[in-house]
């Protein structure tokens, strides 16, 4: 069994504090968003396959048939994930899925967590500019503490149900398995994420 990870960050407190504080005092049209992006690789199985066999099934280092990025934001009100693909994680493209956002979310007041990734708006001053412009407001969450992202149990979600469990040709593919997955899930009454430091979270 694999403990989970502890934060070393001594502001971690304050900064869930801060989110529980949002999360309390959201304005009727508010929505508080986790954001975090996964990177994928398509290859046989997610890389695994299980056998009774003593003799390896899969070559250990697989060729890799493609890679992309998986953008994925949890709303804790709706309890649904808004997602999108693209082809790398740095700046330009956090940018071009806050623009999504802000049109998923037209008239609402927005509120990001997100981790201190360098592409995020901790560190990069371009991201920054661009959620002002679009009048987005954030949080970023403590260092090295990914379980404090709810985000992370959709990662793990779709790791389990359509990576572990693929065999495709290639990135369309994969995208679209993933995409009818998310999609099925946001539909499913049990679809909240319970996060622990936020009273109610786990229920509409």
């Amino acid at each position: 069994m694999r403990r989970k990870l502890v934060s070393t960050d001594p502001q971690r407190l304050a900064i869930l504090s801060r989110i529980r504080g949002v999360w309390r005092h959201l304005p009727s049209n508010g929505v508080l968003l986790f954001f975090d992006v996964k990177p994928g690789f398509v290859k046989a199985y997610g890389g695994r396959r299980y056998t009774k066999q003593r003799r390896l099934i899969l070559p250990k280092q697989q060729r890799t048939r493609g890679k992309f990025y998986l953008f994925l934001c949890y709303d804790v009100v709706a309890g649904r994930g808004r997602w999108a693909f693209m082809s790398g994680k740095s700046t330009p493209f956090v940018c071009r899925f806050m623009r999504l956002v802000r049109k998923w979310y037209p008239a609402q007041t927005v509120w990001l967590a997100l981790d201190q990734d360098r592409a995020h708006p901790c560190k990069s001053r371009e991201t920054r500019r661009v959620m002002r412009a679009l009048q987005l407001r954030w949080i970023s969450l403590p260092k090295g503490s990914p379980d404090d992202n709810p985000v992370e149990t959709l990662f793990s979600d779709v790791q389990l149900m359509v990576l572990d469990n693929s065999n495709d040709a290639d990135v369309r593919a994969t995208q679209r398995r993933i995409s009818r997955h998310l999609r099925a899930r946001n539909q499913c009454k049990d679809r909240w994420v319970k996060v622990p430091y936020l009273p109610n979270s786990e229920s509409p």
